[in-house]
């Protein structure tokens, strides 16, 4: 599988995966959009890849072609805001200020490789969140970004305090952005400002020190514990088992959990990818075993969802096998401890 990466800014595939599954949600076509992409969407599950920039500006035309909408940009981004723990950035909610969410759920978008694309710039008047990644991007990708931020920002705040006041970027208005918030949302359109010497979100004054009520330390620990499962040099080949657990993670509410899924994606014969996992002392079955078990536990740290919600999020079709498999884990069934996570984290 080689993408054709452009020498600007990279993205990861996954990143452009939830955003192209944003604009199937929006009701454009998916034939439509993979045409645009020049990929298949198995190879977007591929956690290990990245594609070039222009790969969303790409996305974007074929959106705005397919749906004629005026906040397309804002749109998509909403669409992207996490809801689980499969989702990049979700523990953001979890995190103990505004400030240190917002910087955690960017970092987890995996944008420009290593470099961070933003940082946050303290001021009297309010602070900034400041796009300053020295690599050219395109037009649409900080639009997206910015408008994925906002959205959560705005489910951070809980309507407490006000979040954005305007959005600034240096490069002309790209076509199809009207701003944000986008059409279904009754809340007040942002100001967007164009052509300006930088491109940043201005902030309402003490917004970023701004503690949040749905902080969880133990959240934050079990989920830093888990991605240390597969903390390794960026996404070398030769761990298939953690690559794997990576993949299996991200898609766990959605499709592509089946060996020969995987096995396309990797771009290997399943028998051969099966292969490869137990040579480094794993299956593709343990594997999504130990995914589930260890999502589960953050769904019930989390503790405002039901057992048939978890067991979805968890991608059981019905709860019966959710509670089998819940019961292997721990020795009984998860109704005992539905009020209480303590237990759990034993």
């Amino acid at each position: 599988m080689n993408y054709p990466v452009s020498p600007h800014l990279k993205v990861s595939a996954q990143f452009v995966f939830r955003a192209y599954l944003s604009c199937h949600a929006l009701e454009a076509r998916k034939p439509r959009l993979l045409s645009a992409l020049r990929c298949s969407e198995p190879e977007l599950r591929d956690p290990a890849h990245h594609l070039g920039d222009d790969a969303i500006s790409n996305l974007c035309a074929a959106a705005q072609e397919e749906l004629n909408r005026p906040d397309i940009h804002s749109a998509i981004g909403r669409h992207m805001v996490p809801r689980g723990f499969s989702d990049p950035g979700f523990t953001a909610f979890f995190h103990p200020s505004f400030g240190e969410a917002l910087i955690h759920l960017i970092a987890q978008q995996r944008l420009g490789g290593e470099k961070p694309v933003v940082k946050l710039m303290p001021l009297s008047s309010g602070d900034r969140l400041v796009w300053c990644h020295d690599s050219p991007a395109s037009p649409d990708l900080a639009p997206i970004l910015f408008a994925l931020v906002y959205h959560c920002g705005q489910l951070l705040s809980g309507g407490h305090f006000k979040t954005v006041r305007a959005a600034h970027f240096a490069n002309p208005r790209p076509e199809g952005f009207r701003g944000f918030p986008d059409e279904s949302s009754n809340s007040a359109p942002i100001p967007c400002h164009f052509n300006r010497p930088s491109t940043y979100l201005e902030y309402h004054r003490f917004v970023m020190s701004k503690p949040l009520a749905g902080h969880n330390p133990a959240i934050i620990s079990a989920s830093q514990k888990r991605a240390a499962y597969f903390a390794r040099a960026r996404f070398e080949r030769e761990n298939l088992a953690k690559l794997t657990y990576e993949y299996l993670l991200y898609l766990l509410d959605k499709s592509g959990l089946s060996l020969d899924a995987a096995a396309m994606t990797f771009g290997m014969a399943e028998r051969t990818l099966r292969r490869k996992l137990v040579a480094e002392g794993q299956s593709y079955r343990e594997l999504l075993g130990k995914v589930r078990r260890d999502t589960c536990h953050l769904y019930f740290l989390e503790g405002t969802r039901n057992l048939s919600e978890i067991a979805s999020k968890l991608g059981y079709s019905e709860l019966s096998a959710f509670t089998r498999a819940f019961t292997s884990w721990y020795g009984h069934p998860p109704s005992q401890d539905a009020a209480s996570a303590v237990a759990l984290a034993a």
